[in-house]
């Protein structure tokens, strides 16, 4: 337990978790006070996971280097965990948007859009560390909310604009899936690089 609540706060979990509370939260309050659907479409899901995504990017890593990869801790399926449970954070507190008028549904839809979007940013952590890991999903989303980019029988745009695409476009949901695959067994085996000795050192 003492370890737990260690690796939680080097990794700054508390926090980032209330982030993301609070941008879903705000994002269910404007749909439930403007909105007369009672189901929040997929732009709307994309942009909200997005942001989730992205407060918890930064937990992604640690502030010491050289503990995130030594060899006396299992440190793959330790990040493998990391990324699931975030995910699950993620998802559930989506879900909880079900017992009320306005939903991020369906289910199928904020799987997808959860898991290719956290994907791509353990992808980018894995390759450019947590600091840039961002940059790849929020422009990806940015780009398919767009109004050029929408619900599409040809399979070029369904790839492109897998964000927006329906619940079960069997192509959004196998570019998600690569997406998730790609990113969690990146960043489980490789982790997030090394940063120089300069910025990891303390200050003298």
């Amino acid at each position: 337990m003492r370890f737990l609540q260690l690796y939680l706060r080097s990794r700054r979990v508390p926090l980032a978790l209330a982030i993301a509370t609070a941008a879903i939260t705000g994002v269910w309050a404007l749909c439930l006070v403007y909105s007369d659907s009672p189901t929040i479409d997929a732009r709307g899901v994309s942009l909200t996971v997005m942001i989730a995504v992205a407060a918890l990017a930064p937990t992604l890593s640690g502030a010491d280097d050289a503990l995130d990869h030594t060899a006396s801790i299992n440190w793959s399926n330790r990040r493998a965990g990391h990324l699931l449970l975030a995910a699950t954070a993620i998802i559930a507190l989506l879900l909880l948007s079900t017992l009320t008028d306005a939903r991020f549904a369906p289910l199928s839809l904020v799987l997808r859009n959860t898991a290719g979007l956290l994907g791509l940013t353990a992808l980018g952590a894995a390759l450019f560390g947590t600091a840039r890991s961002w940059i790849a999903p929020l422009t990806w989303t940015l780009i398919s909310v767009l109004p050029l980019i929408h619900p599409s029988p040809e399979v070029t745009m369904q790839v492109a604009g897998w964000l927006v695409q329906p619940a079960g476009t069997t192509a959004a949901t196998v570019c998600a899936a690569v997406l998730g695959v790609a990113g969690l067994l990146a960043y489980s085996l490789r982790g997030c690089p090394r940063n120089p000795a300069a910025e990891t050192a303390p200050d003298r």
